[in-house]
């Protein structure tokens, strides 16, 4: 499997571990390598319709139509702003832009937290809910881990 990498800038590593601080927080340095290896691999999926000419971190993170539509619940409410990325948390960023993706979630597209705010996470679902291309894959702390079902983005698995 070829390296997949990610032209970034400091801005760019910087916004991407901010978003694997609020995506992840509470789930260590584990969970907030899984997270950002799905954001990497959406860029480098180009997958049509769900992740076609998203070619930026900054695309990726704030979607094509803003950060009201983003993706991501932290860049919704505005958490992810509240982050404050360590050297070594750059250090990460720029490690997973570089092409060093967790093996666990190297075909991970998606993920979600079913029970945002609480202590435990509800049981994962076979499909991730309003995305019915998905298949679940594997669970991480809180969060739960989906990739495309057999022929969605075969060139990207």
């Amino acid at each position: 499997m070829p390296m997949r990498r990610v032209k970034a800038n400091s801005a760019h590593l910087r916004l991407l571990a901010q978003l694997m601080q609020a995506e992840a927080r509470g789930e260590g340095r584990r969970g907030q390598e899984l997270v950002g290896s799905v954001l990497v691999n959406r860029i480098v999926a180009d997958c049509r319709p769900d992740f076609h000419n998203i070619r930026t971190i900054p695309i990726a993170v704030y979607g094509k139509f803003g950060p009201q539509r983003s993706p991501f619940e932290p860049v919704q409410n505005g958490e992810i702003y509240k982050m404050r990325p360590t050297a070594q948390d750059l250090r990460r960023a720029r490690e997973l832009t570089n092409g060093r993706i967790d093996q666990l979630a190297r075909r991970s597209l998606w993920f979600y937290n079913p029970s945002p705010g609480r202590r435990y996470r509800a049981a994962c679902t076979a499909k991730m809910p309003r995305s019915p291309k998905t298949q679940y894959q594997f669970a991480f702390k809180n969060h739960c881990f989906y990739t495309g079902v057999p022929g969605y983005c075969p060139e990207f698995l």
